[in-house]
């Protein structure tokens, strides 16, 4: 990365955090399902482009091909299984082509995009060789990202459940992007998980 300034970490974190309160607030609001298919791919992209011109190469945004370690395959494997029990308690509400394939894709594969490959990699440079703490403050702002429509649009328990699972997912997502150096497997898996909510509803 180039160098710009002593400051510049911070400052491409506080640029960062503005865009996480945008993004924040469309996921919240979510006018339509259609259009924030669209619009919620506005925050990472503009992010992805903010880290372009502060000197951020695609590698250090994790935007590469790469296999997954062991460890990592592990914890993405351990996290898809933790799915089940909370798929026993949804109803199923069956197949539909659009929420399936194309609004579990787009929202899995935007998420990632400023999750991951914006934010972690902004927090990283932060936090520098606290990687433990970095991925830690990745994931409590991707679980606050989640908390204001999980406690508007679900039953108290359902959304003290979105919040841990978030959490725990943040957790898991973040130290293997990290960890093998790409979003791509997170952003996979990520997506599946989308995909398999969406033939379950919770009331």
């Amino acid at each position: 990365m180039r160098k710009l300034g002593k400051n510049s970490p911070v400052l491409i974190f506080i640029i960062i955090l503005f865009l996480w309160a945008v993004y924040t607030t469309i996921f919240t609001l979510h006018p339509s399902d259609a259009i924030s298919a669209i619009i919620e791919f506005i925050p990472g992209v503009i992010s992805i482009i903010v880290l372009s011109f502060a000197g951020f190469s695609s590698e250090q945004c994790y935007l590469r091909l790469a296999t997954i370690s062991k460890q990592g395959l592990f914890l993405l494997t351990i996290f898809t299984l933790a799915l089940i029990p909370i798929l026993m308690t949804g109803e199923w509400v069956g197949w539909s082509w659009l929420p399936v394939l194309v609004y579990a894709t787009a929202s899995g594969i935007s998420q990632e995009l400023f999750f991951r490959s914006s934010l972690l990699p902004v927090v990283i440079s932060v936090f520098k060789e606290k990687r433990f703490m970095a991925v830690f403050v990745h994931s409590l702002l991707f679980t606050l990202w989640h908390v204001p429509l999980a406690f508007t649009k679900a039953p108290i328990p359902g959304a003290i459940a979105v919040t841990i699972v978030t959490f725990i997912g943040g957790m898991i997502w973040g130290w293997q992007v990290q960890r093998d150096r790409t979003v791509y497997w997170a952003m996979i898996q990520h997506v599946i998980y989308l995909m398999i909510m969406s033939l379950f509803i919770w009331e």
